[in-house]
């Protein structure tokens, strides 16, 4: 079997380096704008690792679940084997990291993801082409699980680090650093400007940091598609509440913003 990068990197990086060098992680749930402030931190030549899983009963779940839905399961990836072997080589042995983390309005990410892995959703190749659109829409709302937004901070991160991010209000500004015996954790609000991530990125790692839009589903190939998509799909009053009066959602946006988010979300998204 051929060894992933991933597993190469931090295997390296293990046999070279001691307790007292701290690394970089960008540990997140996918589809929240962290290609972006992963790029970054690699512009700086800081070696950063990006995942989006450490816990593997949480993966396990998500992999039956997937299943259950009728998602075509490849291969564990190497991003999440990387996690594991993270949790491993550093996490496990008392090591002391720089972690930063994304949120975004739930349903907005859901959306993103749902595009993203629709070809293993419908296990059909350029499934974005070769599934009708209103298939899609019924798609999103029947094959996809709502609740991984929702559930990600206590399934997998609060496990993994200890930290239970409710514990923490989050600030207006759209970031927060918390801070452990272990680990320095910078919280992103993924609908901040680059100017706020920038800043408070500079300010976390201790250099400039410059951040610029990347992995956009509406510049992918698929974005003429996705575009119809949102501009078709109209949500219950009942999906909406159940993704705007979570806790997750209450935590990391205010009562304006949601109440901005449910008027959008009532009258159907209008991509830009």
């Amino acid at each position: 079997m051929v060894t992933p990068p991933g597993y190469r990197r931090i295997a390296r990086w293990a046999a070279l380096h001691a307790d007292f060098i701290v690394p970089n992680i960008v540990y997140q749930m996918g589809k929240v704008g962290s290609s972006a402030v992963v790029e970054a931190i690699a512009r700086t030549g800081r070696p950063v690792f990006h995942i989006h899983r450490m816990e593997a009963g949480h993966l396990q779940r998500m992999r039956d679940e997937r299943q259950a839905l009728g998602w075509h399961n490849p291969p564990i990836p190497s991003h999440d084997r990387l996690g594991l072997m993270l949790r491993e080589k550093v996490i496990a042995r008392g090591r002391r990291a720089k972690i930063v983390t994304l949120v975004r309005d739930p349903i907005a990410r859901n959306l993103s993801s749902y595009f993203e892995h629709l070809d293993a959703i419908w296990q059909t190749p350029d499934a974005h082409q070769a599934i009708p659109l209103d298939r899609l829409i019924t798609g999103f709302f029947e094959r996809y699980p709502h609740h991984d937004p929702l559930t990600w901070f206590d399934e997998e991160m609060k496990p993994v680090l200890g930290i239970d991010l409710y514990d923490h209000p989050f600030s207006p500004d759209g970031h927060l650093t918390v801070h452990t015996d272990r680990f320095d954790l910078l919280i992103l609000k993924s609908e901040a400007t680059s100017d706020i991530k920038q800043t408070a990125l500079s300010h976390f790692l201790g250099s400039d940091i410059v951040v610029s839009e990347a992995n956009a589903t509406r510049l992918t190939r698929k974005g003429g598609v996705y575009a119809e998509f949102l501009s078709a799909i109209r949500f219950s009053p009942v999906y909406i509440d159940k993704m705007l009066n979570a806790r997750y959602a209450r935590h990391f946006y205010g009562g304006e913003e949601r109440e901005a988010l449910r008027r959008k979300y009532h009258h159907g998204v209008h991509p830009d």
